[in-house]
């Protein structure tokens, strides 16, 4: 195979670009977080601990926020920087 054919394959060749292979990573550790969520939820609900569960589901609901919202919180967080 000569070079211009291999070329001409590869640039036909639907390969994933970076955004894909992101979009991959925050799925996974979107999914982590909620695995996470339920074991802390179902153990104090054993425990009938509500306050725990309430406290549970906003933290998870904040890391999730910041997992995929991550420009927008580091420029909120440079404009704090700025601030002080």
């Amino acid at each position: 195979m000569d070079m211009m054919a291999w070329i001409t394959i590869v640039g036909q060749a639907n390969l994933p670009d970076l955004s894909a292979v992101e979009n991959w990573g925050l799925n996974i550790v979107t999914q982590v977080i909620t695995l996470i969520v339920i074991f802390l939820v179902t153990k104090h609900l054993a425990k009938f601990r509500v306050g725990a569960v309430v406290s549970a589901c906003i933290f998870a609901a904040v890391v999730t926020f910041v997992v995929q919202n991550w420009d927008q919180v580091t420029e909120w967080v440079e404009a704090l920087i700025d601030l002080l």
